[in-house]
């Protein structure tokens, strides 16, 4: 017996003594991304439900159109195009805290339920044609 190995609880062993890993060593990620899954999900289920009549009204209040034009179409210089409108989760962060020179718009100044209202009217807009369907365009 090596005295080394005795008194040694971590011996150093040889590529071929090593514990191979166990095949199912992968499935903690596997795990962990469908915990990840279902918790976007249930994110997603959690948003409030918008009312579009109310949305308009408080994107004319906010001055959301100022920027944005009245069908969130953009005006080119100011704000960029919100129709059709980004995911309600990206456009809530977006208004909380904005990139570029867009005002920030708190909870304090506008609830999450006022957010997802103007979702909703942004979503209720009509979408604006494939730019390869208007004949001027061509």
């Amino acid at each position: 017996m090596n005295l080394k190995t005795e008194l040694d609880p971590h011996p150093v062993r040889t590529p071929s003594e090593r514990e191979l890993p166990p095949p199912c060593r992968g499935r903690g990620i596997f795990a962990l991304a469908i915990a990840v899954m279902f918790a976007a999900s249930a994110a997603v289920a959690a948003e409030p439900q918008g009312n579009a009549k109310n949305g308009e009204a408080n994107f004319l209040k906010y001055g959301c159109y100022t920027c944005h034009g009245t069908w969130g179409q953009g005006t080119g210089r100011d704000g960029p195009r919100i129709n059709p409108p980004m995911p309600y989760p990206a456009l809530l962060q977006q208004l909380r805290t904005p990139r570029y020179e867009m005002p920030p718009f708190t909870a304090a100044v506008i609830s999450d339920q006022g957010v997802a209202d103007i979702y909703a009217y942004l979503a209720s807009l009509p979408k604006p044609p494939d730019p390869k369907s208007v004949k001027a365009l061509q």
